[in-house]
């Protein structure tokens, strides 16, 4: 697939919506289209900050490392949404490593690019601030649901979050994650085998049916009555051994 031309794709970018054409030409100079492969990385943990990208197509996963080299996986990024914008103000390398989960095609805007527009546009930086603000409120909730959720809350959080986006009756439909299981679990923060374990439990509880990455919401009601059923709630349910 052929990406269409600069001057006509970032006019669409919703943090380019509505620049000038002179503002969009400077975007345009800073920019650079990159094409992944599955597994490749984009940029390592503590590398050099280049800039921030825009995924047009495909999906990237953002992970830390741990001392051990163990790898957490802290955001999933899919087509039409941008990371790396707050390195570009406040650091000098990045503090995750960006990698393709499937082939992705990226376009990158030059720290250079964003920073000149800043100088010459103050209400760039309002979108800038209100985009990272996005960020932040996504990743408050992340904390919230690891500290105040068990395993099994945080599952039944996701399927519910990805259902909002599917069409079909109110009572049951089907969502498809959006990557493998195991970076679903880290994302979670959650082993792998947990997350097997919950969906296991939920399917034998006829709450839901698995088939590979296509889950089944059979009764959407109860999934959002144990969703918000207290961690600390005295009365364990049977679901809850799992997590």
């Amino acid at each position: 697939m052929t990406d269409p031309p600069l001057t006509e794709l970032l006019p669409r970018l919703p943090l380019f919506s509505g620049l000038t054409r002179q503002q969009l030409e400077i975007i345009r100079a800073g920019s650079f289209p990159v094409s992944l492969e599955r597994g490749e990385i984009l940029f390592h943990q503590g590398d050099p900050v280049r800039g921030f990208y825009y995924v047009l197509r495909g999906q990237m996963q953002l992970t830390v490392s741990a001392a051990d080299g163990t790898q957490k996986v802290v955001e999933l990024v899919t087509s039409g949404e941008s990371f790396g914008e707050a390195v570009v103000f406040a650091g000098q390398r990045y503090p995750v490593t960006a990698g393709a989960l499937v082939a992705t095609r990226l376009l990158g805007i030059s720290s250079g690019a964003v920073l000149d527009l800043l100088d010459r546009d103050p209400s760039f930086a309002r979108r800038m601030l209100a985009n990272m603000a996005v960020r932040l409120r996504r990743l408050i909730r992340d904390v919230e649901a690891y500290s105040l959720q068990s395993g099994i809350q945080r599952v039944i959080g996701f399927l519910l979050h990805e259902a909002r986006g599917e069409s079909g009756p109110a009572h049951e439909c089907t969502v498809t994650l959006p990557t493998r299981k195991h970076v679903l679990a880290s994302r979670l923060n959650i082993a792998p085998e947990t997350l097997s374990r919950i969906l296991r439990d939920l399917s034998a509880a006829g709450l839901i049916s698995v088939q590979g990455r296509r889950i089944t919401l059979h009764d959407v009601p109860a999934l959002e009555a144990r969703l918000e059923m207290t961690v600390t709630s005295a009365t364990v349910h049977p679901l809850d051994a799992a997590s």
